[in-house]
């Protein structure tokens, strides 16, 4: 099985062109993501019309951050993809890279979770004002402090 590749620049003349409106609905696309591809040099950001070329790039990214990876991750792999001497064990390495970092992310939100759910079984839920949860906010001493502390990513109490 051969790796896939762009589709070739070398009827770029010849091929099909396609609007920003058409080429952001072909890639499923907004309009800030090709802007960041083209900052990046992902696509020619001088190009008044866009090809099937370009569309492939903008799904790949778009795949690629529904799959976590940031912007110079997908630099990196779209780099890879270009590149017909690359070795698989790279784009391997990336994915487990992402893969460990969203692991310690689901980490955090769970720890995150458990902490609201603690802090809802405290609180009544009744008629009256007093709650758990705005003072622990208000207060950062409780469960949110221990969870802050823990390595959330949450910004330091207010004094």
């Amino acid at each position: 099985m051969t790796p896939r590749t762009l589709p070739s620049p070398v009827h770029a003349d010849t091929a099909p062109r396609f609007d920003l409106e058409a080429a952001l609905a072909r890639a499923g696309v907004s309009q800030r993501l090709l802007r960041q591809c083209e900052a990046r040099g992902l696509i020619a950001a001088t190009e008044p019309r866009y090809t099937h070329a370009h569309v492939a790039v903008l799904r790949f990214a778009r795949r690629a951050l529904a799959l976590g990876f940031a912007m110079d991750e997908i630099e990196r792999l779209v780099a890879l993809w270009r590149d017909e001497e690359r070795t698989s064990a790279e784009v391997k390495r990336l994915a487990l890279c992402r893969a460990e970092a969203l692991d310690s992310r689901i980490e955090e939100l769970q720890a995150t979770k458990r902490v609201l759910e603690r802090l809802a079984d405290l609180c009544r839920g009744d008629h009256r004002p007093a709650c758990p949860i705005l003072d622990e906010l208000v207060e950062m001493r409780g469960f949110a402090a221990t969870a802050s502390a823990a390595g959330s990513r949450s910004a330091p109490a207010s004094p």
